[in-house]
Order: structure tokens, then C-alpha cells, then sequence
């Protein structure tokens, strides 16, 4: 196996530097126009000729306005939590039940659960509408994390499919010449081999129910159990934007995917390349 050149090494480098720093000084001027006025970044938020910064304009989104940041953000987080949790558990045993057991037209079965992947939303919305109002689950947290679930399980299911695929099967067939389950083989065997997989479709799922827009749009009325994401583009005057209040609200959102990533990256890593690291 050859070295890298130092040059080529030197050129990843820089060229990896310069794309991160694309990608964070949106978030970056973002930042500094939630705890600037907006006198002082109307010019550039990288201007330091005066800077004051303060914590004000949060204040004010958290719990000043009409409808307040912190509900929705709990409104957000507590959906979002069990709109990655269910499909999480039923994609995996749904995955475990297609890997390990013959069930009838199975391929296709697989192949529909593809072609599902690939509807958007909006095609579904108006059946979806319907069926919610029927069931009397309309305005309701459970709409949203109802179909937060329904669209997610096709991705996870396949995702999880060659996940367990790929785990040794010597391990489960001992386990069923002592006399184990199905359930207590996929409680106790499989879902532990495939912890690290797990945590990832949870990560990722829970970042896409956080920043979903649409189905809390269609579902959700109340101001009261409006998401973090919808409050956000409530927030915009008819003739007079308040800028900073835009800025902080919009950090708020952000920062909790951020904060996800960041706390569980070792995780999210191990995820893709099977195993855990000690370091």
C-alpha cells in the first residue's frame, strides 16, 4: 500500500477546511444576528466596529410572543422522540421477521417497500387527511407521530433488513436448540448485535421528525401544539420584520439536531462501519 503524497494529503485537507467553512458561516451569521441589533450587522455580521451582544432577542422568543418558542420546542422534541422510537422498534422486528423467516412473496413484498420509498408526502396527504379526521386523531400529537411513523418505515425496514442480514446466524440457531423464542432470539440476540445500527436510524429519524414541516402542517391546528418549525415563519410581521427574533428562533431549531450529532456521533459512526470504538 503507497503513501499519500504530502501535497495531495495537503490538498484534502484544505479542500475539506473550505467546504466546513462553507457550511458553517450561514449558521455562524445566523448566531451573531440572534445576539446582535440589528444596527450593528445591517452592514455585515462580521463588522466588530461596534459589538453588543445580548441575549434578548431569545428571551423574547422563548416565552414573549403570542405563541412561545419553549412550547414548541417541547411540542417538537416530545413528538419527534416518539416519532423515531415506534418506527425504530416496529422497522426492526418487521426487518427481523423478513431476514429470518419465510413468508410468502417475499421479494415483492421487498420491492413495494422500495418503490414506498420513493412516494413523496404530498401525493398521500389528502387520503391521509381523510383517514385522520375518521379516526378522530386530527389536532392531536398522534397524527403527527402516526404518519412520522408510517413514512419513515419503509427506509428503516430495509435498512435494518441487511443489518440483520449481515449478523451470524450460529448464534440464533443455538439459541432456539435451547428452546429460545422468536421474540426473546430478537429481544436478547439481535437487537444487541444491531445496537449501534439502531441508535443511527433513531438519530436520523428523530432529526427528520424535528425538522418535518409538512405533516404538522396538515395535522396540527391548535396554536398550542404547534411544532418548533411552524412557529418559526409565524414569527414574520406583515410590514416590520423582526430580524433577530427570526435569527433566534431559527438557532433554536438548529441547535438541536447540532447538539444530537455532536452528543452521539461516536454512535452514529458505529452505525455505518459496525462496531463501537473505546476511544
Amino acid at each position: 500500500m503507497t503513501r499519500e503524497r504530502p501535497a495531495l494529503a495537503a490538498a484534502r485537507v484544505l479542500a475539506a477546511a473550505a467546504i466546513a467553512l462553507a457550511w458553517i458561516l450561514p449558521f455562524v451569521g445566523i448566531v451573531m444576528g440572534s445576539l446582535r441589533p440589528y444596527g450593528e450587522i445591517v452592514n455585515g455580521w462580521w463588522r466588530t466596529e461596534e459589538l453588543h451582544l445580548s441575549l434578548e432577542n431569545y428571551a423574547f422568543v422563548l416565552g414573549g410572543t403570542s405563541i412561545p418558542m419553549l412550547r414548541a420546542l417541547w411540542n417538537s422534541f416530545f413528538s419527534s422522540i416518539l416519532g423515531a422510537a415506534f418506527p425504530a422498534l416496529f422497522g426492526s422486528m418487521a426487518a427481523y421477521a423478513l431476514a429470518r423467516h419465510w413468508i410468502p412473496l417475499k421479494g415483492p413484498t421487498i420491492a413495494v417497500l422500495l418503490s414506498l420509498m420513493a412516494i413523496p408526502g404530498q401525493m398521500i396527504a389528502i387520503p391521509a387527511f381523510k383517514l385522520l379526521n375518521s379516526l378522530g386523531l386530527l389536532d392531536r400529537f398522534a397524527s403527527v407521530i402516526l404518519m412520522n411513523t408510517v413514512t419513515a418505515l419503509p427506509w428503516i425496514i430495509f435498512f435494518m433488513l441487511n443489518v440483520i442480514k449481515g449478523q451470524d446466524l450460529n448464534i440464533e440457531e443455538a439459541a432456539k436448540i435451547d428452546g429460545a423464542s422468536d421474540y426473546w432470539i430478537y429481544a436478547r440476540v439481535v437487537m444487541p448485535q444491531s445496537y449501534p445500527s439502531l441508535l443511527s436510524v433513531g438519530i436520523l429519524q428523530f432529526v427528520w421528525s424535528w425538522d418535518s414541516f409538512f405533516w404538522p402542517l396538515v395535522c396540527l391546528f391548535d396554536v398550542r401544539k404547534l411544532m418548533a418549525t411552524q412557529v418559526v415563519p409565524m414569527l414574520r410581521g406583515q410590514f416590520i420584520q423582526n430580524w433577530g427574533a427570526l435569527c433566534a428562533a431559527s438557532v433554536l431549531v438548529v441547535s438541536v439536531p447540532v447538539i444530537l450529532f455532536v452528543a452521539f456521533q461516536k454512535y452514529y459512526i458505529a452505525g455505518s462501519v459496525g462496531f463501537i470504538s473505546d476511544k
